[in-house]
C-alpha cells in the first residue's frame, strides 16, 4: 500500500481553467479601461482631474480584489480531512470531526456535498453544487438526471472518509 502524506490532495473542486480565464479577461479589460480613464484625467492640458484619477485608482484596486475573491472558493479532500475555502474565510475539517458525507437535496443546493459533523452542524460548500459543475470544469450529468446522485466532490469526500475509517491515516508532521 503506498504511503499517504497528510497534505496530499485527493480531490479539488475549484473554478475551472475556462472560468479563470474568462473572469480574468473581463476584469483585466475593465482595468485597462480604467487605466485609460486615469491617463485622460491626468493628462488633460487645461486642468488635471486628480480626484477622478484617485477614484479610478480605487476602482483598479477593487478589480484586483474582485479577481481574487471570484477565483478563491475551493473544496479540497485531503488525506487528513476536508478544506472548505469560501469567498471570505474558510475552514479545515479533520476527519475526526466528520460523521458522514451526504448529497444535498434542497432546491438551491441540489447535488452539493453536505459534510455532517459530530456536533450536528451541516456544512454545504457551494462550489460542490450541481449548478457549479460546469464552472468547475465537470459535467452536470455526473449528478444524475435528478441532480441527486453523488458527483465527483461527494464521491471523493466519501472515499476519503472511508479511507480514514479503515485506518489509512497519514503520518503526522
Amino acid at each position: 500500500m503506498p504511503e499517504i502524506r497528510a497534505t496530499e490532495v485527493l480531490y479539488r473542486a475549484a473554478p475551472g481553467v475556462l472560468v479563470r480565464v474568462l473572469v480574468t479577461l473581463v476584469l483585466v479589460g475593465h482595468a485597462l479601461t480604467m487605466i485609460a480613464s486615469l491617463l485622460l484625467a491626468l493628462l488633460v492640458p487645461e486642468r488635471p482631474h486628480v480626484l477622478l484619477a484617485l477614484v479610478v485608482l480605487l476602482g483598479w484596486g477593487l478589480t484586483g480584489v474582485a479577481i481574487t475573491l471570484l477565483l478563491r472558493p475551493a473544496f479540497e479532500v485531503r488525506a487528513d480531512g476536508i478544506v472548505d475555502r469560501r469567498y471570505l474565510g474558510g475552514r479545515r475539517i479533520p476527519w475526526e470531526e466528520i460523521t458522514v458525507i451526504e448529497v444535498d437535496r434542497s432546491l438551491m443546493n441540489r447535488g452539493g456535498t453536505v459534510v455532517v459533523l459530530h456536533d450536528g452542524r451541516r456544512l454545504r460548500p457551494a462550489i460542490t453544487n450541481a449548478r457549479f459543475a460546469m464552472s468547475r470544469g465537470e459535467s452536470t450529468s455526473d449528478h444524475g438526471p435528478d441532480l441527486l446522485q453523488p458527483a465527483r466532490p461527494a464521491r471523493a469526500a466519501i472515499d476519503g472518509h472511508r479511507r480514514w475509517l479503515r485506518g489509512e491515516r497519514p503520518p503526522h508532521g
